[in-house]
């Protein structure tokens, strides 16, 4: 690969992603508020930024994976972001989910700083992210979209593009809003079963036949020993945390405000993330959601 890749952000996600980039041959530069994080990287063949900025200015695409918004905020517009050392006709690949307004802020800044951008957040635990099977939803003009089709498609096997700037984030939090409430939905479900005496693996077995069968069934069944890679039978190891759920079904609740849209499920998933999260699970897979309704039979 001729290009000299960036990336910003080697966490729960960025670092697999990072590492499938380097697999695939391309050059890479990497930056991370952890020294252990851009070490890691180092090891791997990659070569280490002092800051978001001289990441910019040694490469020729960029791409960021931060936890929020403000994180996103910062590795483009801070003292050292980004921005200030972008080239005339870089590429600025955000893949954070963060609220689609942020999104299209920093859009305008590549855009002045003579760059051009996509939002291209994911969908898929850090297993997904280690094989490259992530689906991507990518917002943008579509030429830029295809220019970068082979980059995206190391990290990802269900590549989608969704429309203008910041459409990536929007079907993204749609998509997470099903996946959030309908979480809590199948704890709620095997809480209820268990209690009356029912056997989760006759639960699982039935649901997953019939109109209670979903994703998060299927991933995260919240009784231990039934699905054997499950969070459940790992201490609840996260392939996605609580917090970002709850911060991802936060940024649906504001976007939908805007339209006066009145998210009710939502509103009430997102009160069960925040609990889980006071409750110390903050960190856990977002299926620890199940530990609530653990923690009332207990009482």
């Amino acid at each position: 690969m001729t290009e000299n890749i960036g990336f910003i952000g080697l966490g729960t996600m960025g670092k697999p992603m990072a590492l499938n980039l380097l697999k695939s041959g391309y050059k890479l530069t990497v930056f991370d508020v952890e020294g252990s994080a851009i070490e890691a990287l180092v090891s791997e063949g990659a070569i280490a930024a002092s800051s978001a900025k001289e990441v910019a200015e040694k490469t020729e695409i960029l791409v960021s994976m931060l936890p929020a918004s403000q994180h996103s905020l910062a590795a483009a517009f801070g003292p050292d972001g980004y921005l200030s050392g972008l080239q005339k006709g870089s590429t600025v690949i955000d893949m954070s989910t963060i609220d689609p307004d942020t999104t299209r802020q920093i859009a305008q800044g590549v855009t002045e700083a003579g760059g051009q951008m996509l939002d291209a957040p994911v969908s898929g635990s850090s297993a997904w992210a280690t094989t490259g099977t992530l689906t991507i939803m990518v917002g943008g003009d579509r030429k830029v979209f295809e220019e970068q089709y082979s980059l995206l498609n190391c990290m990802g096997t269900n590549i989608i593009h969704c429309g203008e700037i910041g459409m990536g984030e929007t079907v993204k939090l749609a998509n997470n809003l099903v996946a959030g409430v309908s979480m809590v939905a199948v704890t709620e479900a095997f809480a209820l079963g268990i209690s009356k005496g029912a056997d989760p693996k006759v639960l699982f077995e039935v649901m997953s036949k019939a109109s209670g069968n979903c994703w998060t069934l299927q991933t995260r069944c919240p009784a231990p020993g039934v699905v054997g890679d499950s969070p459940v039978n790992n201490e609840f190891a996260p392939g996605f945390m609580t917090d970002l759920m709850y911060k991802d079904l936060g940024l649906a609740l504001a976007a939908a405000s805007q339209e006066k849209l009145p998210l009710a499920l939502t509103a009430i998933a997102h009160e069960q993330y925040g609990a889980t999260s006071r409750q110390g699970f903050g960190k856990l897979d977002f299926s620890a959601v199940a530990k609530l309704l653990e923690m009332n039979q207990n009482v």
